[in-house]
């Protein structure tokens, strides 16, 4: 484990943004191997959908990563209270949630829409079925999680402890974009807590 982290941060130091989208890539793409195992993909008829894999590890690695890495710099340097470190973890919290989770979950399905080729009618009404249950969801989740990330994580580190965090959320995020939106729906509920169980695991461990 110390030499991995050792390796990771040389790479971090020698080429940031490109380590940080590899891994990114890498994690996302293993949320959707995860739920493709726990649940597969109706389309294929059960068979492994590798281009749905290769969709989530490019929306991961050349969307989601360039984005939140910048943004995390940003408001960690516009959102400053000496003195203060939870309140200002609470108010970099209360920024990221307010702003980037209702553009960043949007901008997840129009990307996943855009990749299968789907027309702006069809994208526009996934965005409709699909957005506000996963802000639910997001909701539950993510601002106990960022908390902890703003308060007790190194900023170079913070995307690396979201995505290792996510990979219960991806999964269900892979799940939920894929499945039909009555089916899914039905059943986000207990899906929510097994993921809420999942990442309570995953704190432990770090």
């Amino acid at each position: 484990m110390s030499s991995f982290y050792a390796w990771y941060n040389a790479r971090l130091a020698a080429r940031p943004l490109l380590t940080q989208c590899a891994s990114t890539g890498f994690l996302f793409g293993t949320g959707d191997f995860l739920a493709q195992m726990m649940a597969p993909d109706q389309e294929t008829e059960g068979r492994y959908n590798y281009l749905r894999t290769v969709r989530m590890t490019f929306h991961g690695a050349c969307v989601f990563a360039p984005v939140v890495s910048k943004w995390y710099v940003l408001i960690g340097t516009r959102i400053n209270m000496p003195g203060k470190p939870t309140l200002e973890a609470m108010a970099r919290m209360a920024a990221d949630q307010l702003v980037w989770a209702p553009v960043g979950i949007a901008s997840f399905y129009v990307s996943m829409g855009v990749l299968q080729l789907h027309s702006w009618n069809q994208i526009k009404q996934e965005l409709q079925e699909k957005w506000y249950p996963t802000m639910v969801g997001n909701y539950m989740v993510w601002p106990a999680v960022q908390v902890l990330n703003f308060r007790l994580i190194p900023l170079q580190y913070r995307l690396m402890f979201v995505n290792v965090v996510s990979i219960a959320w991806n999964t269900f995020l892979s799940w939920f974009s894929s499945t039909d939106i009555e089916a899914s729906t039905a059943a986000i509920e207990s899906t929510e807590h097994k993921i809420e169980h999942k990442i309570e695991d995953n704190l432990k461990k770090t």
